[in-house]
């Protein structure tokens, strides 16, 4: 199973230098990043795939990171994510 989520940032290199900040909370969560992506023509959009490992526990960090703009040094305007798997 993967994680998709996209964050619509007011910067994503500032966004991107706390979401390299959070890695061991994302592991500690059963998740690992595979792709992260930024649009080709804006600096506001963000793309993550990321393989899970423990779907609670990655449900679980996606709550946290929603309710917590400390972790993302407030650049996240919205954000959302979706659990996937290969059809």
């Amino acid at each position: 199973m993967q994680l998709i989520s996209h964050y619509l940032v007011t910067s994503f290199t500032t966004w991107k230098t706390a979401f390299d900040a959070d890695g061991e909370a994302r592991r500690d969560a059963g998740l690992t990043t595979l792709q992260i992506w930024q649009d080709a023509d804006s600096n506001t959009h963000a793309f993550v795939l990321h393989e899970v490992s423990d779907r609670a526990g990655a449900a679980a960090w996606v709550d946290r990171s929603n309710a917590l703009s400390s972790d993302d040094n407030a650049t996240v305007t919205r954000e959302t994510h979706f659990f996937i798997e290969t059809a």
